[in-house]
């Protein structure tokens, strides 16, 4: 019976230990007002979130895209011309830049001058006109050319009667009328009448007049005036003479020139002589058509330096499209002078510079963002991209400084307006 006792005694007392921890639990206070108002509840009656900690960047549709980017209205994106380019792989050359001046092909620059002196009768080709080679471009009256002129016709008379004696005496030696020796005399006098006939046709040759000219000389006995044709096909460039001018041998009465194909000559410093070349492919930019490019070849690269300036001089032979080089303008040549392996690359137009950093703008989801570049070998056309963009990204090539401009205002104003677009 008192093991009975005992055992009831253990069992009562573990369940008053046991209520006694079930009425400790505590229950959760209620939030404090205070906390309520700094942390209002979002849309599923829980708290927004806390700011992140310091180091991290929490991106919300409330931060806008004046941090992240600037969306366009289509006619906004009309308004500034605004044009984007895919980027991509491609081999990037390695240039070298020189400053240069536009200049005639020496082979392709003519002077019209007469070779007797004389009285300008008519022009027919008029200052920038374009002409042909053997146009007709002045009519000279000229006293020593007529001289030589008559004197041929004269000259071509006597060799007329000359045959004509010789045929009649050459038959009545034949008939043993007469002695021969009047045949050898007419004989020798025929062969002096062409050998002056000659003479005269070289001299009126030299002095100007075209065979054609001459031929119908002997053969019309009509003195010709002197015409000077164009001696190459090109622009009149300069005209130094008027209807009715008396001219003097050898002086430049009109200059043509061929525009087809002009020479750059640039001036590069004695660095970069060990890797320029002959027949080196060049590109060539003016001032006054930036966005046109003229390609040519190294023609010259002269053997001397300039002693004052240290530089030498390298011409390089240029195709002209449509006329616009015009001589003396000043010109930027990119000699090519290597080609590196393929790399990521976006047109130069697609960098700013500003801020004391490169960047560009980039499509995404019709948002332009702006992205910091890590930038490598660069030329007159493409950058090398080593960090920022990957293949397929679309940058903003035209109309990136408005976009800029609109970006900045964006941020508030952000920093000053600065840089440059290369």
């Amino acid at each position: 019976m008192v093991q009975v006792r005992q055992l009831v005694s253990v069992i009562a007392l573990a369940l008053a230990v046991t209520a006694s921890g079930c009425g400790e639990q505590k229950t959760a206070p209620a939030p404090r007002e205070a906390d309520k108002a700094a942390h209002p509840a979002g849309p599923d009656g829980h708290p927004h979130d806390q700011e992140p900690q310091s180091g991290e960047r929490k991106e919300t549709a409330g931060s806008g895209e004046a941090s992240l980017g600037v969306r366009l209205t289509p006619e906004e994106r009309e308004n500034i011309g605004l044009k984007t380019e895919a980027v991509q792989l491609r081999p990037i050359e390695d240039v070298r830049k020189l400053n240069g001046i536009i200049r005639p092909h020496p082979d392709r620059v003519a002077q019209v001058t007469s070779r007797v002196s004389g009285i300008v009768l008519s022009m027919h080709a008029s200052l920038g006109a374009w002409v042909r080679r053997g146009d007709d471009l002045l009519d000279i009256k000229s006293v020593e050319l007529e001289r030589l002129e008559l004197s041929l016709i004269q000259a071509e008379n006597r060799l007329a009667l000359t045959k004509l004696d010789l045929e009649r005496t050459r038959q009545l030696v034949e008939r043993e009328i007469i002695a021969r020796k009047e045949l050898l005399k007419l004989e020798n006098q025929h062969r002096e009448n062409l050998n002056e006939i000659e003479s005269l046709t070289r001299q009126l040759n030299f002095l100007g007049l075209p065979q054609e000219a001459i031929k119908r000389i002997r053969e019309e006995h009509t003195v010709a005036t002197l015409h000077l044709p164009a001696p190459i096909g090109g622009t009149i460039v300069e005209r130094n003479v008027v209807i009715g001018q008396a001219i003097e041998p050898n002086v430049a009465l009109m200059k043509i020139i061929d525009p087809s194909i002009m020479v750059v000559e640039g001036e590069a410093f004695e660095d970069i002589l060990p890797v320029l070349q002959l027949g080196q492919k060049v590109r060539v930019v003016i001032a006054a058509y930036p966005d046109e490019i003229f390609e040519g070849k190294i023609s010259f690269i002269s053997p001397t330096v300039n002693p004052t300036k240290r530089t030498i001089s390298v011409w390089a032979e240029v195709m002209n499209r449509r006329g616009m080089l015009k001589q003396d303008l000043f010109a930027q040549v990119y000699v090519i002078v290597g080609e590196q392996h393929r790399s990521l690359t976006i047109p130069v137009e697609a960098l700013i510079s500003a801020e004391g950093s490169e960047f560009t703008f980039v499509e995404r989801d019709g948002v332009y963002v702006r992205i910091d570049l890590g930038l490598g070998t660069r030329n007159d056309r493409f950058a090398e991209v080593k960090r920022g963009l990957v293949a397929g990204d679309r940058v903003v090539t035209d109309g990136n400084r408005q976009l800029y401009a609109k970006w900045l205002a964006a941020q508030g104003g952000g920093p000053a307006l600065g840089g440059h677009a290369h």
